[in-house]
Parts: structure tokens; C-alpha cells; sequence
């Protein structure tokens, strides 16, 4: 049955690399200390894959007692039937461990205290002595696994595991974990991975095509994106306009600029944010983005950890890191990140086009480490040889400008063919900004269907251009019921720069919803579509629909009926969100 374990045979659990053991020569008890609970299962298997030694029995030599959740320091003394504990063991709630390996490296003795305190224990300002070399350092502490017993598997190749494999681990035992969680458990972290895969099934649907589409954060009730009690946020949920705690709801200018009181804090919580979403870390990319978005928002600098916890979406951890960085300009973490040469390399690759996080991965682990290396050994398709090429002209932003020239080309082009065509320049254009990604273009005509579209624009625009020299690669091209779309690359008259352009193919009575969806930005686009779910209906780039129905893991059992496609404005009244203009949509 999904979700039982095999009682009967031992756990296999693999080290991380000694360098990432931020738990060696440590011996933790856990209270209660048994693996029932699925969180504490998680929590037990991490500790040993990052250098614990789990202690099933209380003897001499224990380090760390963990207590789960619900428990306090009084509960753990009556149960070892023990007045106090030795003032060299350190006594910390189960966020301890992700904590620390999230910060790689061992929590500030403050930080204890401030975050990780067991209710009815007052954390000890002095860490036990735990030197860092030979195993005999502890000699009177003797573990003897039981037959039962999670161990340590002993895999010689473990030591010349990167960093990308133990993000894989983290992930998959995440993943296993969340599956097999009990109904009506409680636990920040899973509350955030299990709100992660909801938003990835959120109804981009089939229709979404996109799939490095970044993941944007949702408004529920998790621990380090809740809104505080007493909170403006808190209020609104709790009365009858709960609507307004959603993004799409308020004015989103991007405030983060040099105007902003927080715009270095911003600045650096975005780079860590972005790092997150690189590496798939969906659900810290989750709690970043909420963070950021309630910075935003702000008047007044934020400096300290206690004015931190008090924003909407704001976390222990996370009002921690923003104390941090006004304090010494930097995020630690971030640095360590940034210095992981493996890590390095990951991004590097992941900005090839047409690569993702796992065949970044794949060359990081066959050994290449550079675009050089690539090119000259690695097996590539002939999209990922021009992305190499080009590297430096597609991760370049393209000014505001220079987009508009590549729009006027094909606008000029294709009314010279037909002047009822309409041609629309998307996304962070549309929203105003100075520069763009890559060039968007939405095309349209007036009561066309989409076959009527299609047949201009793929049979005669794209090889007119193509034969001009605008157009130099057709990188993608996706021809279906739904919709369609032509990626390729194209270069100005009299230049060499190669840039990443966008044909998007809609039909009249849809541009509507094709408007709002390919201005953005994601976060926007995520709140509002979110928004339409929780009043039981659905939205994507063809429309707003009525009367779906989901099933087990939000799988969709019927369509429902087409409310509105045609009217982006109506879109918005049917939902109820005033009116945003595309430069209010910068979450």
C-alpha cells in the first residue's frame, strides 16, 4: 500500500560529502525518539546523512536532544524521569536541522535561543565541547543499531559527491516524504513543499507550454509565508474581504529600486531567491517571494530581526537573514552558495538555452565545467549548440529600444501582407520596464481563427523574414489545438546581436485572456490564477472557465464552461480585482 515502509528491512541512508557534514561528531537524541511520525522520519534521516549519529537509548555522551513539535522541555524531563538536563547537552526544536543545513553550518548560540527554543527551556549560552577529529573523541557513547535501526550505508563514492547530488537527495527524500505524510500533520517545511506542488499543478494546465516557467508564491496559511495575528493581512483574512490578501489585488509597481528604504535587502533576498529557483528549491523560493513582495511594500527601513517578523510572510528564518544583511550587507548564505564552484558551473549551464536543471546536472556530473568543454565533448542537440554560440547575446537584456525595433520589423512585414493583423510586444515591455529577457510578440486579427493565423504567419511571415535575415533560428515551434507558438532568434539589420524572439498565435476570441497571461509577471499571474481556483474556476492563456472540477491532486475531471476570453478587463471585473494596468503587475 502506498506509503507503508518495509518494517523488515533496514533504511538505506548515504553520507554527504565531509565537507557538508554540518552534524559530524554530534550525537543526537530525538524526544519522542522513534520514526511513527513521518516529519520526524524526514528529520532523523537528514541528521545522519549530514554527519549525526543517531542515539536511541539516553546514555553519556549525547550533544543534541531534538523535540518535535508539541512537546516541551517539562514533557522530555518527565519522560527520562530526570530533574534537568547536563548544561552541556543543547536542547533545540526539530527546525534545527533543516535550519542548519539550509545555513550550512551550526546555528549562533543566539540564534537558539531566538528561534529553536523548546517551550520551558532556557537555551544554554555556552555549545558543548565536540572536537572535530577521530571517533574516539566520545569513547563512553557505544551506539549499537538494532536490526531496526536506520544506518548509514557505507558507499565508497560518497565522498566525490557534488553538491548538485545532495540537492537531488534532499529533493527526493522531500518528495517520498510529502507523499506519504499523514493527513491532518503540520510542519513548516512540508506545509511549504505541499504548498509548492500545489502552485506547479495551478491551472497552467496542458495549455502551459513553458516548463522553466519560474514558481511564484501563493497566499495560504504556512508557517514562513503566514500573515502574523493582529496583522493587517491577518484581519483581512479573518473578516470578509479574505480576497484582499491575494497579489493581483493590490497596486504592484516593483518598488525595489534606489527608492526604496530596503532595496539593498531586496536586492540580495532577490539573488538568493533566484539561486533557489535555479536549483528547483521550490518551496524556499516560495518563502522568498513573499518575503520580497512584503518589502516591497514597505515605507520604513527594515532593519532587525523583530521588525522583520512582524510583515506579512515573514518567517523566523527569514526575518534572521534580513537582520543579517542590514547589519553586514551580505547573506552568508548566499556567499557559500555563490563560492560552491559545482553550483557555479550548474547555473552557468542552466542559462544554455534549452537546458534545464537536469541536463545541467548530467554535464556537471560527467565532469564538464565549462561552455568549452561542452562544444568540444558533450553530445548537445543543435538548439543547445546555437544557445552556446549565442550564450553571451541571450543572457544579455535587451534594452526597451532595441525590443521595439524587433517588433516594428515584424509588424511592418506581415501588415504589408495583410494590414487587419495586429501585433502586441508582451511581457516586461508591456509592464513598462527598460529592458526585456527576450522579445514577446502576441499575434492577432480581428475574427481570425487561429488556422486563419497560422496560415500567414508560418507559411509566408516566417520564411519572408527568415530570407530577409531577421530571422535567423527557429528554436521551437508548437502547433496545436490550444495554441501556438514560434520561438527562434533574430538579429537587427547592420548587427550582429542575436536575440530570443517569441511569435505568439492567437486566435481573436481569446486575446483577452492571452493578453493577461503573457503580460505577467508570474507572480501576478500565479495570484490571479490561484484566485480564480479558490471560486471554483479556472484560468489560463485561452480563458476564465466556470464549473471545473478537480480531483486527487488537482487533476482535472471536466473543463468547465467558458465565462470570458475575448475582454481582459472583464476578466478582471468576473473575478473581482479592480483594474491593474500592466505596470501595476510587478510582484
Amino acid at each position: 500500500m502506498k506509503g507503508k515502509r518495509n518494517k523488515g528491512k533496514e533504511e538505506k541512508i548515504v553520507k554527504q560529502p565531509e565537507a557538508r557534514q554540518v552534524f559530524k561528531g554530534m550525537y543526537f537524541y530525538f524526544y519522542p525518539n522513534n520514526t511513527i511520525n513521518e516529519v520526524r522520519r524526514v528529520r532523523i534521516i537528514k541528521a545522519i546523512e549530514f554527519g549525526a549519529e543517531w542515539v536511541k537509548d539516553w546514555q553519556e555522551g549525547i550533544t543534541h536532544v531534538v523535540v518535535s513539535k508539541g512537546h516541551t522541555y517539562p514533557h522530555l524531563l518527565k519522560f527520562l524521569k530526570m530533574p534537568s538536563l547536563p548544561i552541556d547537552i543543547v536542547v533545540v526544536n526539530d527546525d534545527f536541522i533543516p535550519g542548519c543545513i539550509e545555513y550550512r553550518g551550526l546555528m549562533s548560540m543566539e540564534t537558539l535561543k531566538d528561534i529553536h527554543q523548546v517551550e520551558g527551556h532556557k537555551t544554554n549560552m555556552a555549545p558543548p565541547d565536540i572536537p572535530s577529529s577521530s571517533p574516539d573523541t566520545r569513547r563512553s557513547l557505544q551506539i549499537k543499531p538494532s536490526k531496526k535501526q536506520m544506518q548509514p550505508s557505507q558507499t565508497p563514492s560518497v565522498t566525490e559527491q557534488s553538491s548538485l547530488e545532495v540537492a537531488h537527495a534532499l529533493r527526493a527524500a522531500d518528495e517520498r516524504s510529502l507523499a506519504q505524510l499523514p493527513t491532518g500533520a503540520a510542519d513548516p517545511l512540508f506545509e511549504l513543499m505541499k504548498e509548492a506542488k500545489e502552485l506547479q499543478e495551478l491551472p497552467i494546465d496542458t495549455e502551459d507550454e513553458d516548463s522553466n516557467a519560474a514558481i511564484s508564491p501563493i497566499e495560504d496559511d504556512s508557517d514562513e509565508s503566514s500573515p502574523k495575528k493582529g496583522s493587517k493581512a491577518s484581519a483581512s483574512r479573518d473578516g470578509n474581504s479574505w480576497q484582499d490578501n491575494f497579489q493581483c489585488m493590490h497596486k504592484n509597481t516593483g518598488m525595489g529600486g534606489s527608492d526604496n528604504p530596503n532595496a539593498r535587502t531586496i536586492q540580495v533576498l532577490q539573488q538568493m531567491c533566484e539561486y533557489y529557483n535555479k536549483m528547483q528549491d521550490q518551496w524556499r523560493t516560495i518563502a522568498y517571494r513573499k518575503a520580497i513582495a512584503s518589502l516591497r511594500k514597505e515605507t520604513k527601513k527594515i532593519s532587525t530581526r523583530k521588525e522583520a517578523r512582524n510583515l506579512p510572510y515573514v518567517g523566523e528564518r527569514l526575518a534572521a537573514k534580513i537582520e543579517e544583511i542590514f547589519f553586514t550587507d551580505r547573506l552568508r548564505r548566499l556567499d557559500n552558495a555563490q563560492q560552491e564552484p559545482t553550483d557555479a558551473v550548474l547555473q552557468m549551464f542552466m542559462k544554455i538555452y534549452g537546458v534545464g536543471f537536469s541536463q545541467a546536472s548530467k554535464w556537471v556530473n560527467q565532469g564538464y565545467r565549462s561552455l568549452e568543454d561542452l562544444s568540444a565533448r558533450a553530445k548537445l542537440t543543435e538548439n543547445q549548440r546555437i544557445g552556446i554560440r549565442h550564450f553571451e547575446d541571450f543572457n544579455s537584456r535587451i534594452p526597451r529600444k532595441e525590443v521595439e525595433q524587433h517588433g516594428k520589423i515584424v509588424r511592418e512585414t506581415l501588415q504589408a501582407m495583410d494590414p487587419a493583423f495586429e501585433i502586441t510586444i508582451m511581457g516586461s515591455y508591456r509592464r513598462g520596464m527598460k529592458d526585456s529577457g527576450d522579445i514577446d510578440l502576441i499575434i492577432t486579427k480581428k475574427n481570425a481563427s487561429l488556422q486563419d493565423i497560422r496560415s500567414i504567419v508560418i507559411t509566408t511571415l516566417v520564411p519572408k523574414l527568415s530570407a530577409f535575415g531577421f530571422l535567423k533560428a527557429g528554436l521551437a515551434t508548437m502547433y496545436n489545438d490550444s495554441g501556438s507558438k514560434w520561438h527562434g532568434a533574430s538579429v537587427l539589420p547592420g548587427s550582429k546581436v542575436w536575440r530570443r524572439i517569441d511569435l505568439l498565435l492567437v486566435p481573436w476570441n481569446e486575446i483577452g485572456a492571452a493578453m493577461l497571461y503573457f503580460t505577467g509577471n508570474d507572480i501576478f499571474n500565479r495570484s490571479i490564477r490561484l484566485l480564480a481556483s479558490k471560486k471554483g474556476m479556472r484560468l489560463n492563456q485561452r480563458g476564465l472557465y466556470k464549473d471545473v472540477s478537480r480531483g486527487q491532486n488537482r487533476q482535472k475531471l471536466t473543463e468547465g464552461t467558458l465565462v470570458e476570453s475575448r475582454s481582459e478587463r472583464k476578466i478582471f471585473q468576473i473575478l473581482g480585482v479592480p483594474w491593474r494596468d500592466p505596470v501595476h503587475r510587478i510582484c
